[in-house]
């Protein structure tokens, strides 16, 4: 049971490593929190966002489950991230991991790049992620103002 616990965890320590949330900030470093159309919010509290990327909220209000899609955690958009909710990289990423062992949060989905949460904010509907300000947004997708 313990080996088992601990490949577990190393296995998600891996995929942490990635990790890419989205915001709205065109003017705010450069970065936007995107989410698929399914969801209609379009402004979070930094305080709302804390708690959907780290397991707090676990649907959006149409239903749909929240998916986190996560880049390089030493990648410009997890540091966003991290620095919009008050946390450091490793603080919330180490907050997911915990979140995922204790089965409170899906596991999130690895991305290695702004298109790639283009692409999973386009066919995921409990989608969240953070792209570059100058990927394209899909009509499938929005963003979301932080406030």
């Amino acid at each position: 049971m313990k080996r088992r616990a601990f490949a577990l965890v190393a296995v998600f320590s891996i995929e942490c490593a990635l990790f890419a949330p989205t915001e709205v900030a065109r003017a705010d470093g450069g970065y936007v929190i995107m989410v698929n159309n399914a969801n209609d919010a379009t402004t979070l509290s930094r305080s709302e966002l804390k708690k959907v990327v780290t397991g707090g909220t676990k649907q959006w209000k149409s239903g749909a489950a929240v998916q986190v899609g996560i880049i390089a955690s030493d990648a410009p958009e997890t540091q966003h991230l991290s620095s919009l909710i008050d946390l450091s990289t490793k603080e919330l990423l180490a907050r997911i991991q915990e979140q995922v062992f204790k089965g409170e949060m899906k596991r999130p989905v690895v991305l290695r790049s702004s298109a790639d949460c283009v692409a999973f904010a386009r066919s995921s509907p409990g989608a969240i992620c953070v792209a570059s300000a100058h990927a394209s947004i899909p009509p499938e997708a929005h963003p979301v103002a932080v406030r």
